[in-house]
């Protein structure tokens, strides 16, 4: 009798909890079912990349725009060239290895989980992750090719820049992001 008394205080508590924190559970469950789905899409999509003996079009892409930002920046003889394994920008004996890790992907992802999470799936979701995804990825080519820059440069600035400066610049933009999300969505509730 004691455990059936047991089970029933500790289902209600359950189904308490789970009154109490809905909206924190349901923003859980999109946040962790879009991460999961878009990081196995990834993982799928390297797969291929690998399978096919080519480089991940993001990554290559990535290179590109920064070995472009790094030539107006002033490398003069900046070069670009990609493998199987990322792509070297950069002056020659000075070159930057820009892998699938450092294309901002990954980040990518954690923030369209999240703006899905909080948002649930709409246009307008899809919509405000398209956007921050380019702003993402500017930031990303903007930290490559400064690299680019600073390393053509020399000294101790370079380590400086990757070690701590460009980490920090480009959480604080995805937070920025994130924080924007629900000013963006009033904006396109406006719209429409």
């Amino acid at each position: 009798m004691k455990n059936n008394h047991t089970l029933n205080r500790i289902k209600a508590l359950l189904s308490q909890f789970i009154q109490n924190e809905r909206a924190f559970l349901a923003f859980s469950l999109r946040f962790l079912g879009t991460y999961a789905i878009l990081v196995f899409a990834y993982f799928l999509y390297l797969k291929y990349t690998s399978y096919t003996h080519s480089l991940d079009w993001v990554t290559y892409s990535i290179s590109e725009c920064s070995y472009y930002l790094a030539k107006a920046l002033g490398v003069g003889d900046c070069t670009f060239s990609c493998f199987i394994e990322g792509c070297y920008v950069g002056r020659e004996g000075k070159l930057i290895h820009v892998v699938e890790g450092c294309n901002g992907f990954k980040l990518a992802i954690a923030y369209a989980a999240f703006i899905v999470g909080f948002s649930g799936i709409s246009w307008r979701t899809l919509l405000q992750v398209l956007l921050g995804l380019l702003i993402i990825q500017g930031f990303n080519i903007l930290r490559i090719g400064v690299l680019v820059a600073l390393r053509d440069l020399g000294g101790d600035v370079y380590f400086y820049f990757i070690k701590y400066l460009f980490g920090s610049v480009i959480y604080a933009a995805i937070i920025t992001l994130w924080s924007l999300q629900p000013y963006f969505e009033r904006y396109l509730y406006r719209r429409t």
